[in-house]
């Protein structure tokens, strides 16, 4: 894929129901990242009300096998004015497991890569989910994720199929 270094496929994920897709409002910024393609940071989803505070992340075919996988996120608030006059601050979990003490707040103008975990057993029914702290006056977001499921080594260093 020519837009990302590591051949990464990056796509929007469509219609979801209950969730909106918000736009950037300065696409300047995006030229400074290299590791990271724009295009997965210039759009992020978000709750379509504005008073949820819960957003489940869409996993429906991700996790088709029962396996360990290493999740990735990123974050990036998408407007400037959300970012000046108010909060938003979720939380992360998985299953409702995780760091409830450490909120993820979403920086305008650069991103923040919140790491899950590398060996996390998930399920076709396994949760991902983004709950506002109670101080945060704006829903979560979420820009971008890279799933990636582990395997064990390969003998001759490649798989034939690939």
């Amino acid at each position: 894929y020519p837009d990302d270094p590591y051949d990464r496929w990056w796509h929007s994920s469509g219609k979801i129901e209950g969730v909106v897709t918000v736009a950037r409002d300065n696409m300047s910024f995006i030229q400074n990242f290299t590791d990271i393609p724009g295009k997965a940071l210039v759009h992020a989803i978000t709750p379509a009300s504005s008073k949820a505070t819960t957003l489940t992340v869409p996993t429906s075919g991700i996790f088709s096998e029962d396996a360990t996988y290493y999740l990735k996120f990123y974050f990036s608030e998408v407007l400037w004015a959300a970012s000046r006059k108010k909060s938003r601050s979720f939380i992360f979990l998985v299953n409702g497991d995780g760091n409830k003490n450490d909120p993820i707040v979403p920086p305008y103008g650069s991103v923040m890569t919140e790491f899950y975990s590398h060996s996390y057993y998930m399920t076709t029914g396994s949760n991902i989910s983004l709950i506002s702290t109670a101080n945060a006056s704006l829903p979560p977001i979420l820009n971008a994720m890279e799933v990636f499921k582990v395997q064990r080594g390969l003998a001759n260093g490649t798989n034939a199929q690939d």
